[in-house]
């Protein structure tokens, strides 16, 4: 809904998504409506993409056995696209291969500044406007 053609899916191709040529869907009003007309599109362009894809799983993926324990002090990063951008998950292992550290970091996070500057100066009734324009995640942002 800002005008920016920014995916993962798009800019970090992987798995089923390689050679996919996925195109973002793009508003440029960056209002609540652009946001939910964006939601739609996304959610008729996955239908599709669903389509397509079960069709190319291979069938050795298909009986793929389970993975096994996570190597020993191990970082592993992780990018995917969610309804409001990316999100990014990251893992450490310690000598055990067991889990020391986990974050997620949800795309709201990077934008409640972006908030915080575009209310600046106005006045307290705008809030809630601006506040569902941006459709910011409360609990994202401490994750």
């Amino acid at each position: 809904m800002s005008g920016i053609s920014r995916d993962i899916r798009a800019s970090h191709p992987y798995g089923l998504y390689e050679g996919m040529a996925h195109e973002p869907v793009v508003k440029h009003h960056g209002d609540v409506y652009s946001r939910a007309q964006i939601r739609r599109e996304e959610v008729i362009q996955s239908i599709g993409y669903m389509r397509k894809m079960c069709g190319k799983i291979p069938p050795e993926e298909k009986d793929r056995e389970p993975l096994g324990k996570p190597a020993s002090s191990s970082f592993a990063l992780s990018l995917t696209e969610g309804w409001r951008g990316q999100i990014c998950h990251c893992a450490i292992t310690d000598e055990r291969g067991e889990l020391a550290h986990y974050k997620v970091v949800d795309p709201s996070f990077h934008n409640w500044l972006a908030l915080a500057l575009a209310v600046r100066n106005n006045e307290i009734s705008d809030f809630p406007v601006s506040n569902k324009s941006f459709d910011l995640s409360y609990c994202g942002f401490d994750l």
